[in-house]
């Protein structure tokens, strides 16, 4: 009897599991035509098949029971790479989304870069415990970060949706753009030398294809937005090192012809819309210089120089808003750089020391000559009408034609600086009543030094309001504009500040120094860090030049928000760190990139080194699910409703399917204050968050935030009755409960109507 009824209940287990879907693509690859195919680990892969900077290191043989080329990496293996030419000779063209897929083996930690030169993209993925970005990084610390994320065990496809450039080069980065449509693209497929990723065993492929897509409009992602005036989220990207494609200027032959370079953005915008992001970002100020637009209307060059393209951001607006994106511009603000009449080359802010330390005795604050030549004085009401003017130009100009969300200032190092100027020591004393103080007084009494970092801060403060009080009028945007504020110029971003490699086994780096992972948010280090004083060295001024973030200010500011930086999985683990960011509208996140610069192609040799890929950055998404296992562990923890991404070039993602799918659902989730329901979920690394609105219902999201799949997972929201936010269709419920599995990383969205 007890026999039967254990067969039984086991028998009724098995019936009730439910299985672990992973997403798809809005295509099935295997019913796609075939446009080109090669099999590297073939005797004669054909397609200009290429190895740098050694043939003979190359293997082949089978993994995981299918043929495979790899490049080990031995202790002192260098930077490799293998290349083959896709699509040459088959009538390719320029405007048309492809599907390019690279088979790789997921049997063991390794690294590979994607270099597509059809549309200048460079894309990397790392499994297992592979560290990824490089560990020795030229000019950055790259804030390393090695877990043991489980491997499939089996083969995988790395996809990329591609569109080809009018001209593009035959291999190196930086070089004449000679290839077009009709010859084919190069693909490479990359790894680092051995000093830089010593736990990756190399890269592996199988075959590498480019198929067609017989129906371009599929490829956008539907997304249920929340009804119409409940606050919306917000996804977007910023690119750091792709505006050369579009230069006429120095290069020759430019990506695409003058007339046509607004093709390039339009690609953007639908691999958007593939993707499920819903903002279109775009620098207007690199390093405080014109990005495309047009200053006259406030003194042409004599205020703003202007740009080889003053047209450029006119057309983008109309462009998103016939597209219906949404749309952010950004601005490494540090005041206007032109001739006569520009207030940033005025560089009214001084520094405290007065050492003279930079070119011909200059007044910088930081050795970073390039980001010294104009600064911004937020207490001067010049400073207010100067960024005014640009945000008059560039948005309220333009509102009418699009969407705008707001404005996003990121000024790089030493462009918005702590001054101590003489009227800056007036106006504090002023403000604070009491005498003038010299420099030599700040330096000598911490107390008065203190008093006046923090009156400091208030006029920043009282900066941004100003301009978020412009943003919010009617003629301009409105009540729902808001100001994001990026205060790390740096590209990794302030993760913590002591250096090592982050991981949950500091026996994997025998030599190196490690932190291990569970000491990051047992001792809140990424608070520390993202909310401390910059460190500085050698008489600079680093601590003024990269003024510290105050969030606590912000907290009950409506308007403004301090983005705070993420990216390695440690940066999301601690709720404390995020909730410090969060302000009345929401927390903003944004992903900071290492950029990988100049970390590929080191060789003494002068004739390999002609084969290398020239100028290099890349950014590092995880495997698979993995690849949105911080947006996820972010959601769950901080509830983020702007992720932006500071990318290091064109932005792509080589895991796509998962990216729709959490964009999908991030985007369908109300951008109002939620709950975190501790109980509602079986399993502990399933987190559950409520979100009530008035009048339209309360949604849920239901997060795994473990690295394994979570199997059967009973959810109770104590609700009759659920809906797919995503999809508008019923939840299965049993009474009020819900049983779910869930992969990595990933989100339901529901809704109790």
């Amino acid at each position: 009897m007890h026999l039967r009824l254990l067969t039984a209940l086991l028998l009724a287990s098995a019936a009730s599991a439910v299985e672990v879907v992973h997403p798809q693509l809005p295509f099935d690859p295997a019913k796609l035509t075939v446009i080109d195919e090669v099999d590297p680990a073939a005797a004669d892969p054909g397609h200009r098949f290429q190895v740098w900077p050694d043939a003979g290191v190359m293997q082949r043989g089978e993994i995981l029971g299918r043929p495979a080329l790899s490049l080990p990496n031995g202790p002192k293996a260098p930077d490799r790479y293998i290349a083959v030419r896709l699509g040459e000779g088959k009538g390719l063209q320029t405007g048309t989304p492809y599907v390019l897929q690279i088979d790789y083996p997921e049997d063991a930690p390794r690294s590979l870069t994607i270099w597509n030169t059809g549309n200048e993209t460079c894309r990397s993925f790392r499994t297992g415990n592979a560290l990824g970005d490089a560990l020795k990084m030229e000019y950055v610390y790259g804030n390393p970060e090695s877990l043991a994320y489980p491997l499939a065990k089996a083969w995988r496809t790395w996809t990329t949706v591609v569109e080809l450039h009018q001209r593009y080069p035959e291999l190196k980065r930086i070089g004449e753009r000679n290839l077009t449509p009709a010859d084919g693209f190069t693909v490479v497929v990359a790894h680092y030398r051995h000093e830089n990723d010593p736990t990756s065993q190399g890269a592996a492929v199988g075959r590498i294809r480019l198929l067609a897509l017989p129906d371009a409009k599929s490829l956008q992602l539907a997304v249920r937005l929340p009804p119409a005036g409940v606050p919306q989220r917000h996804l977007f990207w910023r690119e750091e090192m792709s505006d050369g494609i579009l230069e006429t200027r120095k290069a020759p032959t430019p990506a695409f012809d003058a007339a046509r370079q607004l093709e390039w953005y339009a690609a953007k915008m639908r691999l958007m819309k593939f993707l499920g992001m819903n903002t279109f970002c775009k620098d207007l100020l690199e390093f405080g210089h014109n990005q495309g637009w047009d200053s006259s209307k406030f003194g042409s060059n004599d205020w703003v120089n202007q740009p080889d393209k003053p047209h450029m951001w006119h057309g983008l607006v109309g462009l998103a808003g016939a597209m219906k994106v949404n749309v952010l511009p950004m601005y490494e603000y540090c005041g206007s750089i032109g001739q006569k009449t520009s207030l940033g080359t005025q560089k009214r802010c001084k520094t405290l020391g007065q050492a003279g330390k930079g070119p011909k005795g200059s007044d910088d604050y930081t050795h970073i000559w390039w980001s010294e030549k104009a600064n911004a004085d937020i207490t001067d009401p010049d400073t207010v009408e100067d960024l005014r003017r640009m945000l008059e130009i560039t948005i309220a100009d333009e509102a009418k034609r699009a969407t705008f969300v707001g404005a996003w200032l990121r000024p790089r190092s030493a462009g918005i600086p702590v001054s101590f100027s003489d009227r800056c020591l007036g106006l504090f004393a002023s403000e604070s009543r009491r005498d003038v103080p010299t420099r030599k007084q700040l330096q000598a009494d911490k107390a008065l030094y203190q008093a006046y970092l923090d009156w400091w801060h208030g006029r920043r403060h009282q900066f941004f309001a100003e301009i978020r009080d412009y943003l919010r009028k009617p003629e301009v945007i409105g009540d729902s504009a808001m100001l994001l504020f990026t205060g790390d110029p740096s590209e990794p971003g302030r993760l913590i500040d002591e250096r090592g490699i982050v991981t949950d086994d500091p026996a994997r780096f025998p030599g190196e120094k490690t932190i291990p992972w569970a000491r990051i948010a047992a001792e809140g280090l990424v608070l520390k860090a993202q909310t401390g004083v910059h460190g500085t060295w050698g008489g600079w001024e680093w601590q003024h030049a990269v003024p510290q973030l105050d969030p606590q200010r912000y907290a009950t500011t409506p308007g403004i928000a301090l983005t705070m930086a993420f990216s390695r999985q440690y940066t999301v683990a601690a709720p404390a760190a995020m909730e410090a960011f969060r302000t009345p509208d929401g927390l903003a996140m944004i992903r900071h990139y290492p950029l990988n610069e100049h970390c590929f192609g080191k060789t003494k040799d002068k004739d390999a080194k002609e084969h290398a890929l020239g100028y290099f950055v890349s950014d590092f998404e995880e495997a698979g699910p993995y690849s949105m296992l911080a947006e996820a562990r972010a959601l769950a923890f901080g509830d983020p409703r702007f992720i932006g991404y500071l990318a290091a070039n064109s932005f792509q993602r080589g895991f796509p399917a998962y990216a729709r799918a959490f964009n999908r659902a991030f985007l369908a989730l109300p951008a109002v204050p939620s709950t975190r329901l501790d109980s509602a979920a079986s399993k502990k690394e399933v987190v559950v968050r409520s979100y009530k609105t008035s009048g339209h219902g309360t949604w849920f999201a239901v997060v795994n935030t473990g690295m394994e799949d979570a199997r059967d997972v009973r959810v109770d929201l104590k609700q009759a009755k659920l809906n797919d936010a995503c999809t508008g269709e019923p939840v299965r419920l049993s009474g009020t409960v819900a049983t779910v599995s869930l992969y990595p990383g990933q989100v339901l969205a529901w809704q109790a109507p």
